[in-house]
């Protein structure tokens, strides 16, 4: 007997949502259920899973349907597996990018038929027959075998359009076990035949973004200003360039490309901590208020931006002497309140407690803050948000839990490294760094990642040493130890760059340090292997040379 595909419509409008049912109905093999808002679903997702999710775009006075489907991949609500389709009236460039972005498997412009909707579901159910094996695999976490499994259907004849799913899921399943060389040559393929296909597009520039590639990076973003489709979502991606080079006033300059009603939360989060590295803090509680005031009817969005505007009190609280901190904390706990308030979601509740008890750090009363933690639902971790996750793991250590902070930090990065929105993982990810360093762990965090780094060096996966050192880099930027394995990593890779680190800039970093005689003879070594070391310090003492300091 064959299993019957199990899809959930979410859609506000009643009759829209008869409709879209009783069509589907018709075709057959598909169990069916329907909901008028995302929290109806997310709160029957608790204990069935879809294969299927049908979203409409505007969902009322609540977040969007691309907002759901962001909230619940996040918390693990909704398997890797699950399809996504999109239906909506909205055709502003800002929506239709919007619902690329998630890179979902049909969408479709209302007034569709009912033939246009029949056909797009009959395509995605075959793919989904095509795939069904390398989606089993996906779900149970064996991305090697699923992606064994669709060069396997590859080889076979199939459609174009059939061909062009399956490449797709090949290429975000290389992505995932960081094959990005393998991912890159996909996305480049698919554009050689097509330029306009945008998810071969985002999918090349996320490919060249996590190779730590920026220069190839910056000329994809430039090449995408143009298209009122891709336009937004450039200047965001130019601004986490720019802020993780400490270039702060060019990230502003990106971000102010966007209207403030429509930037992201990511995007908002991304801007408030620009304005903070600018000592312009009166202009970060300006930009979260406005946003809270554009979401006012929109409650998840308005509850989302309260909780922002709370944590960014308790940064300032942070940053300022323990006698000046009383009415950040005050503010702080006040805006959690009204966050939490009529909430019946353990998610928020933890949010909100964890939030409380690192207040109550913040004002020295441990006994206080480590009663919150040990209340039930303080103790469960798995869907929790990174920011949760970051803040919690602050409370621990302050608490003096060094491993159940270091266990929340952990897992707060792999959460950090999951989200699909650029101005999402740079933000988490300098959330992290921060915590980490001002928990004072940064220095036992450095260690863990250079090993990790070296075991992948070891194993040559090069991609993934390279981030692995780019993180203990961060937290010790000044140790020779670290330097030495990013360059000979980068030299390994010819790349002249990773991120914000340039191989030139780390020669001569290295070249001035202080060198133990095991980290000189390391150095003498990678010179006499690869002569581009020689090159970059010979064209610092010619430019040294040329350019004389004038004493003082």
């Amino acid at each position: 007997m064959v299993q019957k595909i199990r899809v959930a419509i979410i859609e506000d409008n009643a009759t829209a949502r008869a409709t879209i049912r009783s069509h589907l109905i018709t075709m057959g093999n598909l169990e069916v259920a329907s909901f008028s808002t995302g929290s109806e679903l997310k709160n029957v997702l608790r204990k069935q899973h879809f294969e299927l999710l049908i979203f409409d775009f505007h969902l009322g006075q609540r977040r969007n349907g691309v907002e759901w489907v962001q909230a619940l991949r996040q918390a693990d609500f909704i398997r890797p597996s699950t399809g996504i389709i999109f239906l909506t009236a909205d055709r502003m460039p800002q929506t239709i990018g919007q619902i690329i972005d998630i890179h979902p498997d049909l969408l479709l412009l209302k007034p569709y038929t009912i033939n246009s909707l029949q056909r797009g579901l009959n395509h995605y159910l075959e793919y989904r027959e095509q795939a069904s094996k390398a989606l089993m695999y996906l779900d149970d976490g064996y991305c090697d075998r699923a992606i064994s499994q669709v060069r396997q259907q590859l080889q076979a004849p199939l459609s174009a359009r059939l061909r062009s799913d399956l490449e797709k899921l090949q290429a975000r399943l290389l992505l995932q076990v960081h094959q990005y060389t393998e991912a890159l040559d996909i996305y480049q393929r698919v554009l050689q035949q097509s330029d306009k296909v945008l998810w071969a597009q985002w999918g090349k520039l996320k490919c060249q973004f996590l190779m730590g590639n920026w220069p190839d990076c910056q000329e994809s973003l430039d090449a995408m200003l143009d298209t009122l489709l891709t336009r937004d979502k450039a200047f965001e991606w130019l601004a986490c360039l720019s802020f993780e080079q400490a270039a702060y006033e060019k990230t502003e300059y990106y971000l102010d490309h966007i209207q403030d009603s429509e930037l992201s939360l990511p995007a908002t989060r991304l801007k408030t901590m620009t304005y903070q590295k600018q000592n312009r803090v009166v202009e970060s509680i300006d930009l979260l208020q406005k946003k809270r005031e554009y979401n006012r009817s929109t409650k998840e969005r308005f509850d989302e931006f309260t909780f922002e505007l709370a944590e960014f009190y308790l940064s300032i609280a942070q940053n300022s002497p323990m006698n000046n901190r009383g009415e950040s904390l005050t503010q702080a706990r006040k805006l959690a309140g009204v966050a939490a308030r009529s909430q019946g979601d353990s998610l928020v509740r933890q949010r909100h407690d964890y939030l409380l008890a690192y207040s109550y750090v913040l004002e020295d009363q441990g006994e206080k803050a480590r009663s919150l933690t040990q209340r039930e639902h303080m103790q469960v971790f798995n869907r929790s948000s990174a920011n949760t996750l970051i803040t919690a793991a602050r409370v621990f250590s302050a608490l003096g839990n060094e491993t159940q902070a270091l266990y929340l930090l952990d897992m707060a990065k792999v959460k950090s490294e999951l989200g699909e929105m650029p101005a999402e993982q740079q933000t988490l990810q300098s959330r992290l760094i921060n915590a980490e360093k001002e928990s004072g762990l940064a220095h036992s965090r450095a260690d863990v990642f250079n090993e990790q780094g070296q075991q992948l060096f070891v194993k040559e996966a090069y991609q993934e040493a390279l981030a692995a050192f780019y993180h203990a880099l961060q937290l010790r930027p000044s140790l020779p130890a670290i330097a030495l394995n990013m360059l000979q990593t980068l030299l390994v890779e010819q790349q002249s760059s990773y991120r914000s680190v340039l191989l030139n800039d780390l020669v001569q970093q290295i070249h001035h340090s202080e060198l133990s005689e095991t980290n000189q003879q390391r150095f003498a070594r990678l010179q006499k292997k690869y002569p581009q070391i020689n090159e970059v310090l010979m064209a610092a003492t010619h430019a040294s040379a040329a350019n004389p300091v004038t004493p003082t």
